[in-house]
Formats: structure tokens, sequence, C-alpha cells
């Protein structure tokens, strides 16, 4: 049976154009470095009759679009590929473009930055890999009085290291971007509604993660201006929604002014209170009732009294999936805080 167009999953390889999978999962996550992909195709004949033009192998450019829309631009990193006498089958797997960054080594932007702000400096690290930088919302660029990075460091890991001193969440984007979430708007774009699209859920309410205050401890850097305990004992403090004695210190790896010191722990507050809520959802189909594909990084409305959920959440992953069971997504959706995005939490009685 021929399949409908919004639930047509394509790979694009080598000039040519790849539909006929029997499962596939796609996996975009706004708060994580790549998205992933898992296509797999198994013909019940003695010559399958696509075989040939499956050859391609790890380290080809592919694109992923799910209903006509681009889902992931990356690589191919693993071909599995198993026969009998009456069966063939390929698996590929592969990743988004940002995976590069996340262990390649630094070694010609290596050297000093100082006065700049993340935003630059994180230009200048993913320059060499032909990728861009997307941002949401309001981004600090308040500039670093030191920044250097080591020959060898990992991409990734030098450009989350400041990050986290400007309340910056790094992630990527189905475009293959770089993408850093600043403070912005959590506005709901579609809802996810009990007894009308919603075909399953979880969720859980946890208080393990959240702490009455956040402190971030470290260090300036001195100079014949200032010096002494003013510049060695830096901390900042934000308070956390623990009604518990709960405190929890973040000692900082870099040494930066108390500006940066208290991004850092306001950063640490979204990663903690941000997961005090988590529903996993599952919908129908890829796309929304627009034709546009459920998405990462977009807000929602959810609304299930049995969940006890009535207000928008923050989608921070989404798997497309397909089989012989069907077309479904599934989302994973978290307070806006844990994004960037301003809270618009209300929960039920616990």
């Amino acid at each position: 049976m021929a399949k409908r167009p919004d639930e047509i999953a394509e790979l694009r390889v080598n000039g040519m154009i790849f539909r006929d999978w029997t499962a596939v999962q796609v996996e975009n996550r706004i708060t994580e470095w790549f998205p992933r992909f898992t296509f797999e195709c198994t013909e019940f004949i003695t010559v399958p009759t696509s075989w040939t033009a499956l050859q391609f192998k790890p380290g080809d450019f592919v694109e992923v679009h799910l209903a006509g829309q681009q889902a992931v631009l990356g690589y191919v990193t693993e071909r599995h590929v198993g026969y009998d006498a009456k069966n063939h089958g390929v698996r590929i797997v592969g990743v988004g473009k940002t995976f590069d960054l996340t262990n390649t080594s630094i070694y010609e932007q290596s050297g000093s930055y100082d006065n700049q702000s993340w935003r630059s400096f994180a230009r200048a690290m993913i320059a060499p890999y032909g990728i861009g930088l997307k941002t949401v919302g309001a981004i600090d660029d308040t500039p670093f009085q030191n920044l250097h990075v080591q020959p060898g460091e990992i991409v990734a890991a030098a450009i989350e290291r400041y990050a986290r001193h400007r309340k910056i969440v790094v992630g990527s984007s189905p475009d293959g971007q770089l993408v850093a979430l600043g403070d912005h708007a959590a506005v709901s774009t579609d809802a996810l509604v009990e007894g009308r699209n919603i075909l399953r859920a979880n969720a859980v309410i946890r208080d393990e993660s959240v702490y009455s205050k956040i402190f971030a401890m470290g260090q300036s850097n001195g100079s014949d201006a200032q010096w002494g305990d003013p510049v060695n004992k830096l901390i900042a403090e934000v308070p956390g929604k623990s009604t518990r004695n709960r405190p929890l210190v973040v000692m900082t790896d870099i040494a930066d002014t108390k500006h940066g010191l208290q991004q850092r722990a306001n950063l640490e507050l979204n990663f903690t209170d941000g997961l005090s809520v988590e529903a996993h959802i599952t919908v129908q189909g890829w796309v929304r009732p627009g034709g546009q594909l459920w998405k990462a990084g977009d807000y929602y409305r959810v609304y299930s009294p049995m969940l006890m959920l009535d207000h928008t959440l923050g989608c921070r992953c989404v798997v497309y999936e397909q089989s012989a069971g069907g077309t479904i997504t599934t989302l994973e959706m978290v307070d806006p805080q844990h994004m960037n995005g301003k809270p618009n939490l209300r929960i039920g009685a616990l």
C-alpha cells in the first residue's frame, strides 16, 4: 500500500533518493549537540531490486526528510548488512553535522580570545567545520576578560565551558547548525490534548534535583588594581524552589567576573528546577494539523488531567518513528525554564 505524503521518509545520498524503508527512527534534541537517525530496509526476495542502489557507506553526506521537511543534515556513520538465501537487510545509522564538534580537537583555533563575547568565540570555533550558529532569544554578549583555549581540547567542551558562564543552553538544529538558546518567551504553537491527539503519555513530577539555594563559587583574575579576597573568593547565589534546606554549590572552572558567576548559578537553576516536570507524549503521525513537523525547541500547550498537567511545556526532544505498527512521534516535554524559556508552570495538587 502506498504511503501518504506526510508519512514518507527519505534519505538523500549522493544525488539519489531512497524511500522504501521498513523501519525509521529520527531523534532531534534541542539541548544536545547533534541529532541521530536509523533507517532499515528488509527485502524478502532472492535478489533485492534496490540492493545495488543501497551501496552508500559511512562518511557519505546525507539529508533526511520526513513528510517533505528536513529533519537531519549530516553523515552516515554506520552501515549494517545481513543476508541469507531468502532475506536481505540493511541498516543505515547516522548523525547530524554538528556531531564532529563533540569528538574533534581544537588545533588551528587555539589561543587567546580575550575581550570577546561567547557568540564571537563560538563562531570562531565552528567556522573550520562549515557549521553556522543559530541564536534564539537574548544572548548574553558580555565579553570575557580572559578567554583561552589549548590545542587538543575538544571543540564542544570548550564552547560549552564558556557558555555556562553566560547562561546559554547549547544544542543543535535539523539543518546542521549549532543552536544557542538565550532567554526567550515560551510561546505555545500547538496543543497536546488528552482524548484528542495524545495516543499515550507518561509523566513524572520530582523534587530530588531541586534546591533551596544554588551557589556558584570561583575567582576572577587579579591585577594591580584588584587583588585579595574580592578577586579570589567570588560567590554568586540564586534561590531555588525547594522548601527544604537543600543548598547546592557549583565550583566554576574558569576565572570570570561576578556577572559570569551569577549567570553560571542561573543556568544551574534552569537544569535543576527545569527538570522537576518531564512528560513523554506520543501522537499519531509526524506532522501537526497545520502540516509542520512536531519539533524539538517548540512549545506546546499540554492538557492532560490524568497527568496533572495544564500549561505550556517545552519540547526538549522529538523522536519520529515508523514501522509495521504505524507512524508516530514521541515528544519529551519539560518545564520551559530548562530551555531558557520563560516559565509558565502550574501543577495541580500533589
